[in-house]
């Protein structure tokens, strides 16, 4: 047994009221509540994302995560008139490549989160109420998964056909059915990469306007891809050592590999929005160090680290710099002509892990007994993450995915 999980998850539990899960997104983007949290002197500010400048430090990196939530929840019926819901959640052909898969024309085939009973293989599925040809087919049925075969017409992409017929995948905590303005509210303004089922949902503060205005402190921006998938809302359930951490798959690109390097070198602060940022340069550390030290051969589509991997690690090569990793990285991708990398991540963060990449974290707040609280904790310290709640439920912060924002600072 690993020590890092020599903790109990009910210490990690506090009253959530439901008045304070948001429901709804706030009329304007940028108007949420900011709390900024600095850990190098225990100080806490109240402000408003607007004023998001004012606290990143000049010169910065920010790293945004470019991913674009689909229409990935299917109403579907079966041939007994029985309602059958699909969520799609990771591509299978034509490619793993949820871009790819997406703009494929004809058919294509996901792993779908099956809602409905008695949904058996072979069975045949037809969209309700859809005045487009939309079909699917259960491959193989496994636990409440399924390998399901999509057929649709031939001048239409799966991107096409999910935003005619699909729903905008909403968190299990909003308890109310999607609407036309979730279809642009539960999407950042500089999503791009088609693939997640939920939205890195730090970044839904951000406005363009903000975005030009950061240029005036010299702070630079890099994109990153981590599809988000459904395990991330996930819970915790008893003890902490038997949980199966989701993965997630991400792109990360040469060209940012190097501008990380270059910013490190630099002494420039590197910020993560969002925990799917921060997820994404962690574990590419790790694959660093895998590179580095134990001769990891790195392909554009086959990295891929587990949830335990980083703690062992650690005890043999806990000194390895981030830009001695990413240089093992870049020097691999170089040689090798890879324009990006790509993989799955199941990287676990637990309050005892040590940040290697990162220091600020743009982040909502997140739910009791949760993956992303302890991440949370790992990043700013317990003592510090309670002062932070305890702060947001007083001063009366709307919480989860369409609430307020907050920036901590290590």
């Amino acid at each position: 047994m690993f020590d890092h999980y020599d903790l109990d998850i009910n210490d990690f539990d506090y009253d959530l009221p439901k008045e304070k899960i948001a429901l709804y997104p706030l009329e304007n983007r940028d108007a949420s509540k900011l709390l900024f949290a600095d850990a190098t002197n225990n100080k806490i500010v109240h402000s408003h994302f607007q004023q998001i400048g004012d606290f990143l430090p000049d010169g910065s990196l920010v790293v945004l995560n470019s991913t674009k939530v689909i229409a990935a929840r299917l109403r579907m019926q079966k041939p007994t008139g029985g309602k059958v819901e699909l969520l799609c959640v990771n591509p299978i052909l034509p490619s793993t490549d949820p871009q790819i898969t997406v703009a494929a024309k004809e058919k294509c085939t996901w792993e779908c989160i099956v809602g409905g009973k008695n949904v058996s293989e072979g069975m045949p599925l037809k969209s309700i109420g859809s005045k487009i040809y939309f079909e699917a087919k259960i491959l193989k049925r496994y636990a409440n998964y399924a390998k399901v075969e999509f057929h649709y017409s031939a001048d239409a992409s799966f991107s096409e056909v999910l935003q005619s017929i699909g729903d905008i995948p909403l968190p299990p905590y909003i308890a109310r059915e999607t609407n036309e303005s979730d279809f642009v509210r539960y999407q950042t303004v500089y999503s791009k990469a088609d693939g997640s089922v939920a939205a890195p949902t730090a970044g839904l503060h951000f406005t363009s306007a903000i975005i030009d205005s950061l240029s005036s402190k010299n702070i630079e921006l890099l994109e990153v891809i981590l599809h988000v998938g459904p395990g991330t809302f996930k819970p915790i359930d008893g003890d902490i050592s038997k949980h199966d951490m989701h993965k997630e798959q991400f792109f990360v690109s040469a060209k940012a590999i190097e501008k990380l390097i270059k910013a490190k070198a630099n002494g420039q602060k590197i910020i993560a929005t969002g925990t799917t940022s921060l997820r994404t340069l962690e574990s590419l550390y790790w694959i660093g160090v895998k590179a580095r030290c134990e001769g990891y051969e790195i392909s554009h589509s086959s990295a891929m680290l587990d949830q335990n991997e980083p703690y062992t690690l650690s005890e043999k090569y806990d000194e390895v710099s981030l830009i001695a990793s990413f240089e093992a990285i870049s020097e691999q991708m170089s040689a090798k002509n890879l324009e990006y990398i790509s993989g799955e991540t199941k990287l676990f963060i637990l309050p005892k892990y040590k940040i290697r990449t990162s220091d600020g974290l743009i982040t909502n707040f997140h739910l009791p007994k949760s993956t992303l609280l302890l991440l949370v904790s790992a990043f700013i310290g317990e003592d510090m993450r309670l002062k932070i709640y305890e702060e947001a439920l007083k001063n009366d912060y709307r919480f989860l995915s369409y609430g307020d924002s907050s920036f901590l600072l290590r």
